[in-house]
């Protein structure tokens, strides 16, 4: 049977012209809509596996409104539109499309990424079904090994982790007598460390006493249907039930997950997962947990009928007999426990044994290289090349031979074969760093050794096969780009399958002390010197900054403070940060005030230069070489000269 295709395109010339090329490769069309309204109804009847979306349609719903809907029916769809109003392009990303052609577009395009969207689909199904599959097993194999519950808990804890992000979790049941509840729950304080938390540790933790909170939880209404809350709907359930409330309240957390499990002799057994990420969880989550009731009965009558009426209240070991199929993963260089950034960790683990194009994002200096590099040597690429490519720093005529490569004679200069990055990253993984700056002719030619898997290098005669996979970095936010015409949606969309957004330094400051630990001991190594505490005073100076050069500026301020140090006393600042915490900028120009994304932007523009600047400053303008300003930036000197030239920096502002 020919897969059934819905196209949603109100212009009846572009509806017309794909139900021919889509006719031609084979497909089956099952119906043309031009609104929200007709696609239900030939959804209803048709039942396609895929839907081409356009994504503004008549009526007053768009094709965003219908997305939301397909994601719940588990259609695949791929965005149509000529539209690049960033605002649109944002509510479209949101609802996870499985590409996005941009109008006009080829047939070869079209049936490409038709193609894509299917194997992403399959597979996104198939990792479905993987995930329920591993955390069945898991809590299977758990139920039966001959250990004691402590040990058996924690390794639950740790199997829910893998699928199903949190950074609190609650289990238990409300008990009758003096007690508020039988139970306990686990703190995430590690990427797979957790500490128990029993009834006592709770109250002391919550400042709160045994009878309010036995109160607490005689108001608060049985949970008897599995429910998911993101931050708003989570605001309003603790409202009506105070003991969310209090566990919201004590450990900052934004949104709920509730599976309820009703027990024989009658009650209910609560998993509650909570997080403090605002929107983490998904209808696929609660899917997920509904899919696996009776392992999770099981589990829930275990820890009562074998531990006894109450579940260990004394805290329970980090540690476990056995090893744990997370304790392997080998995160190198990435140092903290913030929340954010364990849940990226998260990401990286379950992305990297994949072929997924990931597309990192973040500031500069946030360690966009060190997770590429995780994810690459945490895949089964690992034993391959890991070939870096920053695109700012590539001229513009020399971009495609140093991507593709070349043969001799193929240009004035070529006199020898030349093989490109690609071809040298065969089997491994390229890192595109920098993409947001590739001009846009290259990224046309991106796009279609994505989409092709193939090169042809400069005055060559025929195609090469490639096998690399793709990880992408920009410190640019790329919905802007595109809406501004400086970046490709296609490509935008092609490279976007996996993101990941690394927060800025000052959104993490509880790593700032982890951070500078590492790298004290990392430079005094270096340096052979003896590694000496880093002072109160300077602690707190680190702690207030707000960091514009994020981690890599962090680096280079003790590396700095350690080379003037005496090495006999604790570390000190020896030279002020600047500009200094909590002033303005060295210029003391007035910051407009931020009423659009442009103002951040031009913001962030104004410190990076100004940073700049005053880096140029310390070396009297020196670019290259041991004690260049390069070196101090951890950037290449190219990558420098490019910024310099972009911000606009002068010579006569670093010049005494």
């Amino acid at each position: 049977m020919r897969e059934k295709i819905l196209i949603v395109e109100d212009e009846f010339i572009v509806a017309n012209d794909l139900r021919l090329m889509l006719e031609r490769a084979g497909y089956k069309v099952c119906g043309i809509a031009g609104s929200v309204a007709e696609s239900l109804e030939i959804i209803d009847k048709q039942n396609p596996s895929l839907v081409l979306l356009d994504i503004q349609l008549k009526g007053k719903l768009t094709g965003i409104d219908l997305a939301k809907q397909l994601n719940e029916r588990n259609i695949a769809f791929v965005y149509l539109s000529a539209n690049s109003n960033q605002s649109i392009l944002e509510a479209a990303r949101a609802t996870q499309p499985y590409g996005f052609l941009v109008k006009p577009f080829r047939e070869k395009d079209v049936l490409v990424s038709l193609d894509i969207a299917r194997y992403r689909h399959e597979h996104s199904l198939e990792s479905k079904l993987r995930r329920e599959i591993l955390l069945r097993s898991l809590l299977e194999e758990i139920l039966v090994e001959d250990f004691g519950w402590d040990s058996k808990m924690l390794k639950i804890v740790r199997a829910f982790q893998s699928v199903i992000p949190f950074d609190y979790l609650a289990i238990g049941t409300k008990a009758e007598g003096d007690i508020p509840y039988v139970g306990g729950s686990f703190l995430r304080i590690g990427f797979d460390e957790y500490q128990y938390i029993g009834i006592e540790e709770f109250l002391i933790m919550s400042k709160t006493k045994m009878q309010d909170l036995k109160k607490m939880q005689e108001k608060t209404p049985p949970n008897v249907t599995g429910a998911r809350y993101d931050e708003k709907s989570f605001l309003a359930i603790c409202i009506e039930n105070p003991v969310k409330e209090l566990i919201a309240k004590t450990f900052g957390l934004k949104s709920n997950l509730d599976i309820p499990l009703p027990l024989t002799g009658g009650g209910v057994f609560n998993f509650s997962f909570f997080s403090r990420s605002p929107a983490i969880y998904n209808v696929q989550h609660l899917d997920l947990l509904t899919s696996l009731k009776k392992s999770l009965e099981a589990a829930a009558y275990g820890m009562l009928d074998l531990r006894g009426p109450e579940i260990r209240k004394d805290n329970l070991p980090i540690d476990v007999t056995g090893e744990s199929p997370r304790q392997s993963v080998d995160f190198e260089g990435i140092i903290g426990s913030n929340h954010v950034l364990l849940t990226i960790l998260d990401e990286i683990a379950q992305v990297a044994p994949f072929d997924t194009s990931v597309l990192i994002l973040g500031e500069s200096g946030t360690g966009k290289e060190r997770v590429a590099y995780s994810v690459h040597h945490l895949s089964p690429r690992k034993t391959k090349p890991f070939i870096k490519i920053n695109c700012a720093a590539l001229p513009a005529n020399l971009i495609e031979s140093e991507l593709f490569g070349h043969e001799k004679g193929a240009f004035t200069g070529a006199a020898e074969r030349r093989i490109g990055k690609f071809e040298q990253a065969a089997g491994g993984t390229v890192f595109l760093d920098e993409i947001g700056e590739m001009p846009l002719d290259m990224q046309v030619k991106l796009l279609r050794v994505l989409q092709e898997k193939e090169i042809e290098r400069i005055g060559g005669k025929a195609p090469i096969d490639v096998n690399v996979r793709i990880i992408a970095a920009t410190n640019r936010n790329l919905e802007k780009e595109v809406a501004e015409g400086r970046f490709r949606l296609d490509l935008y969309y092609r490279l976007n399958v996996f993101p990941v957004q690394l927060p800025p330094l000052r959104e993490r400051k509880d790593d700032i002390e982890a951070l500078s630990n590492y790298f004290v001991q990392k430079y005094c190594l270096k340096m052979k010197k003896t590694t000496p505490a880093i002072s109160r005073d300077m602690m707190s100076e680190l702690h207030a900054y707000h960091w514009p050069g994020n981690i890599r500026e962090l680096e280079n301020v003790i590396e700095q403070s350690l080379i003037l140090s005496d090495g006999k006393s604790d570390l000190v600042l020896k030279r002020s940060l600047a500009p200094a915490a909590g002033s303005r900028p060295a210029s003391h120009t007035q910051q407009p005030a931020i009423q659009t994304f442009d103002d951040v932007k031009k913001i962030q523009h104004q410190t990076e230069r100004e940073y700049i600047i005053s880096i140029l400053r310390k070396v009297n303008g020196r670019i290259r070489g041991e004690h260049g300003a390069a070196k101090i930036l951890s950037i290449n000197p190219t990558t420098l000269e490019s910024r310099i030239s972009k911000l606009g920096i002068k010579r006569e502002d670093f010049s005494s």
